[in-house]
């Protein structure tokens, strides 16, 4: 799991003072596993269809039905932000 604030203060320890090779690599070796994010566990595919009025208006009423907004961007084959703007009136297809 990503730590950026954590990965940030080991790089200032390593740079702060002359540290011998073996110290400032440790460190540098630390920081960048706490740099690495986990992967999404749902990624539409890139040739996901574009937000529709259709399929606004069928996310409203799944997501009325009490469906999370996961299963909705599976559903309509879109991405889970997608849905979001779409049930908050925010965006208006595209």
């Amino acid at each position: 799991m990503s730590d950026i604030p954590r990965a940030r203060r080991i790089l200032q320890w390593a740079l702060a003072e002359d540290r011998d090779l073996h110290a400032t690599r440790k460190a540098i070796n630390r920081a960048l596993r706490l740099m690495t994010r986990k992967s999404p566990e749902f990624r539409v595919e890139h040739d996901a269809e574009p937000m529709n009025d259709r399929k606004r208006k069928r996310a409203r009423i799944l997501r009325r039905q009490g469906i999370s907004l996961r299963n909705i961007a599976l559903a309509l084959n879109t991405n889970i932000g997608r849905v979001s703007e779409a049930i908050n009136g925010k965006r208006n297809g595209i």
